[in-house]
């Protein structure tokens, strides 16, 4: 007689670019959690930023699939102001798409589905957001409000959890970030 065995279903992955015409992108991001069932994740990723890798997708289910003792993650990437999400030798001036698509393939060779624990780390910046639904629920949604709070309040509510961040280290995306160029932040208030 064969042995039955029952395999525990896994959450379901989804990637959203939140937008709310108030700029309250917290309540963007908690409309569509709301969307979702219990066990699964949403990645959002800002508007102005792209997944550099063909397989952009499968790679972030490994890393997620990998790596279950964490309950938000976030990635590296070419612009933004949390140091240790800048990915490492990368240029952060240049704006050519081959050279950010051949450079997140290279990330991933290097460090696959490899993470670093932030969790105690300054806050992280949500140019690339991964969390489980069901942590989402346990620390009450996303604050809604204005769009430059929103990734630092859902790392401290994590955190004050008890649950961990991740820095997905082989997930790159890249980020215009105004182009780079240091410009007035009144359009995001």
């Amino acid at each position: 007689m064969s042995e039955i065995t029952f395999i525990k279903p896994k959450g379901r992955v989804f990637h959203m670019i939140p937008w709310n015409s108030d700029k309250n992108i917290g309540k963007s991001y908690n409309e569509l959690m709301s969307m979702v069932k219990t066990n699964d994740w949403i990645c959002f990723l800002d508007g102005d930023a792209v997944h550099t890798s063909h397989f952009f997708g499968k790679r972030i289910e490994e890393v997620i699939d990998s790596n279950p003792e964490y309950s938000l993650f976030t990635c590296v990437t070419n612009r933004v102001n949390c140091q240790y999400q800048i990915a490492p030798n990368v240029d952060v001036k240049t704006n050519d798409q081959e050279y950010h698509r051949n450079f997140g393939d290279r990330i991933w060779e290097l460090y696959g589905n490899q993470v670093m624990d932030v969790t105690k780390n300054m806050e992280l910046s949500g140019v690339f957001i991964a969390i489980k639904k069901s942590v989402w629920e346990k620390v009450g949604g996303f604050k809604e409000d204005k769009m430059l709070t929103i990734d630092n309040d859902i790392h401290r509510k994590i955190r004050l959890i008890n649950e961990k961040v991740g820095l997905m280290k082989g997930i790159y995306v890249q980020h215009w970030y105004r182009g780079g160029i240091k410009e007035n932040k009144q359009h995001l208030l």
